[in-house]
């Protein structure tokens, strides 16, 4: 448990550190050592600088329609009323809620003791979503919907 609070603290640290390059913030105080530290951080994690963004340097990347999750589907909705939304949200909730309900009779792998099947149900889900969040951070001009 420390390790991973380790790992996201640092994740939130990184981000924190590109989004305060991408507006422009330097260092308060300047000497060699800051200059060469801001280098370092700025090359290993990828930070954009307020001067790439000024002058339109950065080139936007298409994002596959495979990357495309949960939190995108707001755009899909957009053109539907509330009713339609009610319609499909009850429809899809009750299918899912089917599915799961009744979907694992199908499978004799909930019931086998698999540590690896274990593995691969939370890690392919988690690693895809990582890939998903690693491609959006190579282009710079993403800010997410915060």
């Amino acid at each position: 448990q420390a390790l991973l609070t380790c790992i996201g603290n640092i994740t939130a640290a990184i981000a924190a550190y590109r989004i305060a390059r991408s507006n422009g913030w330097t260092p308060d105080f300047d000497s060699p050592i800051t200059e060469k530290a801001t280098s370092f951080a700025d090359r290993i994690t990828n930070s954009p600088t307020a001067a790439d963004t000024k002058n339109n340097k950065i080139e936007l990347l298409p994002e596959s329609d495979s990357l495309v999750g949960f939190e995108d589907i707001g755009a899909a909705l957009a053109g539907d009323n509330d009713y339609t939304f009610l319609i499909k949200l009850f429809a899809g909730c009750a299918a899912a809620s089917y599915v799961i309900k009744y979907g694992e009779l199908y499978f004799q792998f909930p019931y086998d003791a698999n540590i690896l099947l274990g593995f691969a149900v939370i890690g392919v889900p988690s690693a895809l979503n990582a890939f998903k969040w690693y491609k959006r951070s190579q282009d710079p001009t993403f800010e997410g919907w915060f």
